[in-house]
């Protein structure tokens, strides 16, 4: 029996795109990015169940699209919608609690990063069975300097810097202990592995994709129509 599941946040109300519509919900060629993320997740065999996490309005919607995705791609995963809360923090602590007590592990990956491929997350989440937790993640290219109030502080070694993405793949015993800590003391962070560093626990890196990008402004959007493309 298939014991992993996925938390997919797609709650954000994505202010930077601008607009009336949250951006998980537009379109690149034709498909949404939600959408586009959820057809990559439905065709992964070692999935049992997949926890889409949207804001409040958006939840038949996403239902809706979401069935439309499991039906055309016969994933034997089971899917379902969790309402999402403020922050990105609260909305995938709504998924976690959503996913069953067998469910030994957690991929969490953000709805809004449409072209992480199936090699990719395959590689983070059996690299999160050597130690507990795994993300994917890029080596820093250019000179990554400190800045506090506009003026740099320091030059950081760039060797030993690296942009975080998702996936990001748990047991899930050990990130439900880092969520519920976090709770207790009100640990504010900006992706998951954090709480569990926090927590004192062991993270493996896994070689990401440059190709694996958080839409988030319109620039990013007019690269997905770009990127998908050159893929027809």
């Amino acid at each position: 029996m298939n014991n992993t599941c996925a938390v997919i946040p797609a709650a954000g109300s994505g202010l930077r795109m601008g607009g009336d519509r949250p951006k998980q919900f537009l379109s690149i060629s034709g498909k949404s990015l939600l959408e586009r993320t959820l057809d990559t997740f439905c065709r992964l065999p070692f999935l049992s169940h997949v926890f889409v996490v949207v804001p409040r309005g958006h939840l038949e919607e996403a239902r809706i699209l979401g069935h439309a995705v499991w039906n055309q791609g016969g994933s034997r995963a089971r899917f379902q919608v969790v309402e999402g809360g403020l922050e990105r923090q609260e909305s995938v602590y709504n998924g976690l609690k959503a996913v069953p007590e067998q469910c030994e592990w957690v991929i969490v990956h953000d709805g809004v990063r449409p072209f992480a491929s199936p090699s990719l997350i395959e590689s983070t989440w059996l690299a999160s069975h050597e130690t507990g937790a795994a993300i994917a993640a890029l080596p820093a290219t250019e000179t990554i300097k400190l800045v506090v109030g506009g003026r740099v502080s320091r030059t950081l070694p760039r060797e030993q810097v690296w942009m975080v993405q998702t996936p990001q793949v748990f047991r899930r015993s050990l990130l439900v202990e880092a969520f519920e800590k976090a709770r207790e003391e009100h640990w504010a962070v900006t992706d998951d592995a954090s709480l569990v560093e926090l927590l004192g626990g062991t993270v493996k890196v896994v070689p990401g994709e440059r190709t694996n990008v958080k839409v988030t402004t319109p620039e990013d959007l007019q690269w997905g129509e770009w990127f998908v493309s050159r893929e027809a």
